[in-house]
Order: structure tokens, then sequence, then C-alpha cells
């Protein structure tokens, strides 16, 4: 039952409301009536637009999802979740699609409530969320020291104290969420999935590969052609070519 009804959720394309519906309605007409390759296209225009807009990416996802494209799905369902991780249709396409390669958004044995509530926010949310409280912690003091001896004071120095507090909550939240299977991670693009190669280049063995869709971190960006990738679950890591693999 629920993968009948997450194959519903992929038949329908989603948050045409986020953008102009003028804009969308033609790719939305083509993803409907099967043409999910110029679809496709459209969708990419969108995303290239506004990169940082989620609808994009989830749209893309379904259109490579039906084109059988699991490693560029996956990566755009992982951009969309960064971005909007709160959006049920972008939770369930995403997981729905990691299980189809071996993998899953929720952790094993992880309360699926708890993931909820670590990935509330977005990176660009926590880090508003965080500017926020800095210079409310900040506006406070200065107004508990200039209104010292009056009624507001102490109002103004618990204000800041609070503020204070929530700052460095906010802090700790980030860098646990440095930890993140989607911080500094890639996804594999490459049909039929990626060679990982002992050192930066073809001179070099090859020891493992990591499968189209599969989630990997990225550990090093420096050389021109290839990624530094890990594959913690294995705890193993390569080289990988660039072309290979997307950044999420």
């Amino acid at each position: 039952m629920r993968n009948l009804f997450l194959a519903l959720l992929l038949s329908l394309p989603g948050g045409a409301a986020a953008y102009d519906r003028g804009e969308l309605v033609e790719f939305n007409d083509l993803y409907r009536g099967g043409h999910y390759e110029e679809a496709l296209e459209g969708y990419m225009q969108v995303i290239a637009k506004e990169p940082s807009g989620q609808w994009g990416h989830y749209n893309a996802g379904n259109a490579l999802y039906r084109l059988n494209r699991m490693g560029p799905a996956v990566y755009h369902y992982a951009r969309a979740f960064t971005l909007d991780p709160r959006s049920g249709d972008i939770r369930a396409n995403l997981d729905f699609a990691m299980r189809q390669t071996g993998q899953s958004l929720v952790p094993e044995g992880a309360p699926a409530a708890l993931h909820y509530v670590y990935y509330i926010l977005s990176e660009a949310e926590l880090k508003a969320l965080a500017a926020i409280l800095f210079w409310l912690a900040c506006l406070a003091g200065a107004a508990y020291f200039l209104l010292d001896g009056s009624k507001w004071s102490p109002a103004a120095g618990r204000a800041s104290a609070l503020a204070g507090l929530l700052l460095v909550l906010a802090l700790a939240w980030a860098g646990a969420r440095q930890s993140s299977v989607f911080s500094t991670a890639g996804v594999v693009t490459r049909a039929g999935g990626t060679r990982m190669l002992s050192g930066p280049g073809e001179n070099f063995k090859t020891y493992a590969s990591a499968p189209e869709g599969r989630i990997v971190k990225i550990l090093d960006t420096g050389d021109e052609a290839y990624y530094e990738i890990g594959l913690p679950k294995e705890g193993i890591k390569g080289w990988a070519l660039k072309t290979d693999v997307e950044r999420i």
C-alpha cells in the first residue's frame, strides 16, 4: 500500500504553486502526458533560473525516476530535500528513490520523529536563525547596559541571556548537522556506478566501486578531475571522476 501511494505521488508533478503557474503548466502537461524527457528539459530550465528552488529539483527528480535514471533522480530529490526538508512529498519521494538503491532516508533504528526534528530546518534557515539570535542577544545586551537602573533593564538582561543560550543551541545543532548524510556529500550519477581508485588518475588501481544513486561523502575536491569519496557504511574511500559524482 505504501509503495502504491508513493507511485501515485510520482505520477503527478509537484509544487507548481511555488512558481508562476504559467511557467510550469507546459512542463507539467508534458509530464502528465508521459513525455518525461521533454518535461525534464523544462524542469532543468526552471532549475537554471532558480537553483535554490526546491520544486524544480523535485519535479526533475520525478521525471528522471520515470526515465529510470536513478542516480540523477536521487541527486535532485536530495537537493530538493536540503532546500525544503519539511515537505512530505519531497521526503517520501527521496526515501522511495533511496530504497531503490539500497539506502533509506531514515537510518535503520533511528526514530522517525527524531529524524524529522533533526532536519526540520534547512541549512540556510539554520544559519539565518543563528544570525537572528546573535543580533537579538547583542541588542538585548546593549539595552541592558543602556537601561541600567530602569525597570526594563532586568528584562533586557534576561532576553539577552535567553537569546545567547538559544544561539549556543543553534550553533550546536548546526555543528551536529555537519556529520549528516547530506553534508559535504554527493550522489553517484553515472549509469552503472563509478570506479573508486587508489589515487587521482587512471594509472592508479581500481579496488572498489560505488553504485549509481549512492550518496557518498566528498572528502577532497582539490584535484582537477577527481573527487576523493567515502562510503561510510563500508568504511572505504577512493578517488572517482568528478563527472561521475554530482555534489549535493
